[in-house]
This record gives C-alpha cells, sequence and structure tokens, in this order.
C-alpha cells in the first residue's frame, strides 16, 4: 500500500511537472502536422515545442492561426489569429510527406523544429548527440544544406 501511494504521488508530480505523465513519450513532430493537416490545417510556416507544448503557426481556411497541441495525447488546446507569415510556394510538398521523405534520404528521424524561411525549411534536429540544422527544398525534400547548429 505504501509503495502504491509513493508511485501515485510521484505519477502526479511528474504529470504536474512535465505536462505527460512518466513513459508518456511527446507524439512525434511528424505525427502532430499529419493530424492538423487532417483537420484541414496548412499549409505550416513553423512548428516548434515551447512550454511543453507544440506550438503550430499555419493557415486554416486562408486565415493565419497559432495552435497549441497537447504533446502527448495530439489534443488542440488553443487557437487563437495570428500575425501572416510567408508560406511556401505554390507546388510545395504537404510538410507531413517533406518530413517523411527526409529520412529515406538521410539518417536523420527525429525533428525538434521545423519553419519557412524565405525559400527553404529550416530543420532543428539532434542527431548522434549533435545539434543539426537541415535546409530543405520545399518542393522536393531536397536537403540543400546540413550544418552543425550553433
Amino acid at each position: 500500500m505504501k509503495t502504491f501511494l509513493l508511485y501515485s504521488i510521484l505519477g502526479v508530480m511528474a504529470l504536474t511537472q512535465t505536462g505527460y505523465a512518466i513513459g508518456d513519450q511527446p507524439l512525434p513532430l511528424v505525427e502532430v502536422v499529419s493530424r492538423l493537416e487532417s483537420d484541414g490545417y496548412g499549409p505550416f510556416t513553423e512548428v516548434s515545442m515551447d512550454d511543453g507544448l507544440w506550438e503550430v503557426e499555419a493557415r486554416k481556411q486562408q486565415e493565419s492561426v497559432e495552435v497549441k497541441v497537447d504533446p502527448s495525447t495530439g489534443r488542440i488546446l488553443s487557437e487563437h489569429r495570428d500575425d501572416t507569415e510567408t508560406t511556401p510556394p505554390p507546388g510545395s510538398l504537404k510538410l507531413s510527406k517533406l518530413l517523411r521523405t527526409i529520412p529515406e534520404n538521410s539518417n536523420y528521424k527525429i525533428f525538434k523544429e521545423v519553419s519557412f524561411e524565405r525559400r527553404y525549411w529550416e530543420i532543428e534536429l539532434t542527431h548522434n548527440g549533435q545539434q543539426r540544422e537541415l535546409h530543405v527544398d520545399p518542393r522536393t525534400g531536397k536537403i540543400i544544406a546540413d550544418r552543425v547548429d550553433d
């Protein structure tokens, strides 16, 4: 009984501090994007982890919005209008498809943040313990640049 109570208290503390329970893992960025695309969001301009939540900047019905997403369930917690950002050009791959294409062309699989910067996607990730930054063509998914992120 005492052991159960201790684990219950520790579980509540972990949930309070991290936003999700012990053993839960945040959904991969590509999964969050796929779910939002199926709900009518896109094109995207940025997706990042902020204060323990996925923060997404995208369009929905031609309106720029910022969406907060629970990292363990994928549930949308809030949505509000946002400043208009430059979106990928016509003919660009959907962001979920682009993110799935990158592992096919490299060893990279776990993305931390993506943002559209003028002409290309900038993707931050960790690979073999090293912070990396990729620049990716929005139409082809081809990696244009791959460098250590300082």
